[in-house]
């Protein structure tokens, strides 16, 4: 299994909303049993709280190994009294609250990427693509002194790592829609209501090529530096469409919009005038 960073306080693993739910979720569970209800120190199994949470478990057992890596969650086996191997049960650490760190809305982050990318005195001007992947890497690699992940030998680890971009995604304020495909496990992210939905109909190459460069760096991040990453804005009238492929980078081309560029309710740019005496008039 690949080895992921974390930090060495494991604050940043809180900018997660799926990781900030697992803990709040282990430490709500009562002290005392309760009706049947597992207990704090008992601690839920990776199934049970994808169940709680709508999360497949393989992608809750990717973030229960983050947390317990940073000392945020612990684990231990406890027997069921039936036959069979005893189950991976995980529960909250009892220690004073680590305060979440602030996150940076989606605008100040855009903000701040697009000062990088556009900016004339800067040496090396940044693409907006370029800007999303450095941002990434300066977000996800906060500690350096773990091994550095290595790409994913089996799809459920694959799509394991496609959940944590998916966290990312949601934090900028999207909605996206998971679908695997084939036997490498490529994967279709269909993403809707972009918060800077009315800035990238004006600016697709700029707006969407930050994103895609976000999307890239976090596989990178993760592992998967041959991945590829395809972005088709517009796809529908408040949607575009990511694929992610596994193996196989796709080939660098430029941002073109679906056919649903234009809001379909807009009025015609230049109207025909009306004609005098006309009854429409």
């Amino acid at each position: 299994m690949a080895t992921e960073r974390v930090s060495t306080d494991g604050s940043v693993l809180l900018l997660s909303r799926v990781r900030r739910s697992i803990v709040d979720q282990l430490s709500s569970l009562p002290r005392l049993a309760v009706e049947g209800r597992p207990t704090r120190d008992r601690g839920l199994t990776a199934a049970e709280l994808g169940k709680v949470l709508g999360l497949h478990s393989t992608t809750v057992r990717f973030h229960l190994d983050r947390l317990v890596a940073a000392g945020l969650v612990g684990a231990h086996s406890v027997r069921s009294g039936g036959a069979g191997r005893p189950a991976k049960r995980y529960f909250a650490v009892e220690e004073e609250p680590t305060p979440a760190p602030t996150i940076e809305g989606p605008y100040q982050v855009l903000a701040g990427l697009l000062a990088a990318a556009l900016d004339p005195a800067a040496g090396d001007q940044l693409s907006p693509e370029e800007a999303g992947i450095q941002w990434v890497r300066r977000r996800l690699t906060a500690d350096t002194g773990h091994e550095a992940p290595t790409a994913a030998r089996r799809p459920g680890e694959w799509v394991a790592k496609v959940g944590a971009v998916v966290d990312l995604l949601q934090e900028w304020g999207y909605t996206p829609d998971l679908e695997v495909t084939g036997r490498r496990g490529d994967v279709t992210l269909t993403l809707t209501d972009c918060p800077f939905l009315d800035l990238a109909r004006e600016r697709p190459e700029v707006v969407c090529g930050v994103h895609r460069g976000l999307l890239k760096g976090a596989l990178e991040v993760a592992g998967e530096d041959a991945a590829g990453v395809s972005l088709t804005p517009f796809v529908g009238p408040r949607t575009c469409r990511a694929v992610l492929l596994r193996d196989g980078a796709a080939p660098a081309a430029p941002i073109v919009p679906g056919p649903f560029r234009t809001p379909p309710d807009l009025p015609p740019v230049n109207p025909l005038p009306v004609a005098p005496g006309d009854p429409h008039e």
